[in-house]
């Protein structure tokens, strides 16, 4: 057994060529005949046990040392070099004037760093050291206590960090600029690259009140004397919780009264998200990452309870579900999802975890276990666990147990089973008289999955009254004193199941925008999975046509949006109609809801319709003048309608613009172009490097709702999947938006995408490219 208690590290930069030499002391206790290291990349030079010189070996992953039992100190002597390619370990992020060096250790690429113990559960407390050329700014987790010039460079010397996992360890060099909040503890800093930091103002609002929010909630007070919140100008995901020193990519980030509501309600749920991180998963860590959606899930979770609490008007929890439950029930519907709870062995398995059934459902749990236990007795029994398992690690089992004692019932049986089982019920409703039969059946878009019961937490409104019911079996009749004039299930959506009802009776109830959500949303995987026809969606979805709430609006928004990019000869026409409808319901609003939903019916509506986007494209003219929720939908009209006269402005404004919000909307409508060789040659801006390797996931996104372009982005991916792979080495990213682009960009061309991608050789993405491929078979029925 290995126990460490602290790391020393003394490190000396070359900026300029991105070589660094590297000495640490690991303090430890080994009962062990050999002491095995991670390290990836990196050149071990000398090894000490208490002081005496000690033989090693090393391969391309370990570095074996034969040590014996012993208590003391490890002392290795390395050499590292910053990556120059991909985006995770220690690597460079440039950007138009230079560059930082970043690091981005989770889950296991600390050892691409310095040689360590790189597994959660080995906490130890860390102090740096760091030598770098002068006029160089270094950030690590803890704030810097000393600062001194030496052989004519400069030592930053670092405050030690309390107990933490490897992963959670930072460090970032280079030209920061920052702004600070010093009036409460912790102080609060934004950093950015050179004349980016005045927007960094909103994200440390919003960081002040969350801090708040959740020292209340926890009852505990964030731990640390400081809190960076860094924008890196290239970054795979779309922040790190690193503890004390977190970092995003500039869209996560950086937002002002000129950024598009979208933007503010992005980089406020990513910061509040972080933020909880800080609490879970960095004060009590997972054991193993077999337990990874429990941090990722429970920060999702919090971080919409956080916003909800800051801005009541924004209806984030509505907003949850459009984007964390929707994604999470339809990439759980096929054979390819995985338990919540998933065992993993090696580092390409814990990559793939990072996905919608970590973050997505298993947040979307968590919301239907409060809804069943009650919020009080919710969050007692989080406090409890935060407070009995600080600075220490824990598993699912332990949160579960903590709730269940003060609930005053074990409510890990039912947490089991929705944690250990893959997939999600449908229960299907039918009403008679005074008796509802239920009937539940795992749901499927395909069908060929093997059929499981659940233990579903059953919320009904019946003629008008709340009734609840642990539905276990596969089949039971519930019988009431009158008959059943009005019935609804599954109310305001806090349970992960579907509904399928066998009569209107729903229709009769009073819905709230939540209820109205969960039907569309129903109704659409029914389609898919051809439950109902096209006449009965049709039907459904004609109820709402008009509505004028938020949630369902933009789910059928999103839903024939769709539909319009798997066939727009067959879905054009409803979908146009639904958009211009919903024009004018949001042209003249005001509020934030309102705006999110015009500035979406507005690109969409210009993607579309050839004769809405003629006449929208002439405000281009006056783009710069234009409010940023309207700028997307005239983008995109300026370039469907001018194409080629089009692209150089389009292009030259992409290269010209400094921050990120506004190059994507120029790169959002350059992949809109009609023309499939205008689409291929924005494309081929990842080659060139001028989009941005984080980016290249949003752009395979954004072009696959392109019907017109179909062919040229497959036959282009097929081309450079290679390029883009050796982008994301080490992450499952690429994978995880594979498995949305797959089942757009393959129709038409089912037999050509199943045997290229099937035959991809891409450990790092298989289940995402598995995934896709199924979705594709549901997909192209609709066709």
């Amino acid at each position: 057994m290995i126990k460490v208690n602290r790391y020393e590290i003394f490190l000396d930069f070359s900026f300029q060529t991105g070589d660094y030499k590297g000495y640490e002391k690991i303090e430890m206790e080994s009962d062990e005949e050999t002491v095995v290291l991670d390290a990836v990349g990196l050149k071990i030079l000398k090894v000490k046990v208490n002081e005496k010189e000690i033989k090693f070996s090393q391969d391309e992953s370990k570095v074996n040392v034969k040590s014996g039992s012993f208590s003391g100190i490890l002392e290795v002597e390395f050499e590292g070099k910053v990556a120059e390619r991909k985006l995770v370990g220690i690597y460079k992020a440039s950007y138009k004037d230079g560059y930082v060096i970043s690091t981005q250790f989770e889950a296991t690429h600390a050892r691409d760093f310095i040689p360590c113990f790189d597994h959660p559960a080995m906490k130890a407390k860390f102090k740096l050291i760091v030598r770098v050329d002068k006029g160089l700014k270094v950030i690590s987790n803890m704030p810097v206590v000393r600062e001194k010039e030496e052989n004519g460079k400069l030592v930053y010397e670092f405050d030690e960090t309390p107990r933490m996992s490897t992963y959670l360890l930072y460090l970032g060099i280079g030209n920061f600029e920052e702004i600070k909040d010093e009036g409460k503890i912790p102080t609060i800093i934004v950093a950015t690259i050179p004349g980016k930091v005045q927007k960094g103002r909103f994200s440390m609002q919003i960081s002040r009140n969350s801090i708040e929010f959740y020292g209340k909630y926890f009852e505990i007070p964030y731990q640390l004397p400081k809190v960076h919140l860094i924008a890196i100008p290239e970054f795979a995901y779309g922040a790190m919780e690193n503890w004390g020193a977190i970092t995003f990519r500039e869209t996560a980030l950086l937002a002002d009264d000129s950024s598009s509501v979208y933007q503010k309600f992005r980089v406020a749920e990513v910061v509040a998200h972080e933020l909880a991180h800080q609490w879970f998963g960095n004060l009590v860590t997972l054991k193993w990452w077999d337990d990874l959606w429990l941090n990722e899930s429970f920060a999702t979770f919090m971080s919409h309870k956080a916003i909800s609490q800051l801005f009541p008007s924004w209806n984030f929890w509505g907003y949850f579900v459009l984007n964390q439950t929707s994604k999470a029930l339809e990439k759980d519907s096929v054979s390819t999802t995985h338990p919540i709870e998933a065992h993993v062995k090696d580092p390409n398995e814990v990559e793939q975890m990072f996905d919608d059934i970590s973050y997505g459902k298993g947040a979307s749990i968590l919301r239907m276990i409060e809804a069943y236990v009650g919020e009080e007795n919710f969050r007692r029994g989080v406090v409890n666990y935060l407070k009995k398992f600080s600075y220490s690690n824990a598993q699912g089992s332990d949160l579960w147990n903590s709730i269940s004692e003060v609930y005053g019932s074990n409510i890990s049986p039912i947490m089991a089973d929705w944690i250990t089982k893959p997939g999600y019920p449908m229960v299907r409703v039918s009403v008679s008289g005074n008796r509802v039969n239920l009937e539940q059946e795992r749901f499927s878009v395909l069908g060929n999955v093997e059929n499981l019961t659940y233990k579903i937490p059953l919320t009904m409104e019946v003629n008008g009254k709340i009734v609840t019911h642990l539905l276990d079996k596969e089949r039971e009749t519930i019988t009431f004193e009158e008959d059943i004039k009005s019935f609804k299930a599954n109310v305001n959506r806090t349970g992960f199941y579907r509904v399928l009802y066998n009569s209107y009776l729903v229709f009769n109830a009073k819905l709230s925008e939540l209820d109205k959500w969960g039907i569309i949303n129903d109704y659409w995987a029914f389609l898919l999975a051809g439950k109902i026809d096209f006449k009965e969606y049709e039907r459904i979805i004609s109820k709402f046509f008009n509505d004028k709430d938020f949630l369902p609006v933009n789910e059928l928004s999103n839903e024939l949006f769709t539909l319009y990019a798997i066939n727009p000869d067959k879905y054009q026409g409803i979908s146009k109609e639904f958009h211009r409808i919903q024009l004018k319901n949001w042209r003249n609003s005001k509020d934030e809801l309102g705006r999110l939903t015009y500035s979406n019916i507005l690109y969409r509506l210009a993607a579309m319709d050839d004769e809405f986007s003629l006449g929208l494209s002439e405000m281009f003219r006056f783009y710069d003048s234009l409010d940023s929720d309207t700028r997307q939908g005239v983008a995109v009209a300026y370039a469907i309608t001018y194409e080629e006269d089009a692209i150089d402005e389009l292009l030259e404004r992409y290269r010209k613009e400094s921050f990120d919000e506004e190059k994507l909307r120029y790169l959002t409508s350059m992949l809109f172009f009609r023309k499939p060789y205008l689409v291929g040659n924005t494309l081929s801006l990842i080659l060139s490097g001028e989009i941005k390797k984080q980016d290249i996931p949003y752009t395979l996104s954004v072009v696959s709702y392109n019907p017109y372009a179909k062919s040229a982005v497959l036959s282009w991916i097929k081309m450079h999947v290679n390029f883009m792979r050796e982008a994301y080495k080490g992450t499952g990213i690429l994978g995880r938006r594979l498995a949305e682009v797959i089942p757009l960009i393959g129709i038409g061309a089912e037999k050509e995408t199943e045997q290229f991608f099937s035959n991809l050789k891409m450990p790092e993405g298989e289940r995402g490219i598995r995934t896709g491929l199924k979705l594709l078979k549901a997909y192209s029925r609709l066709k």
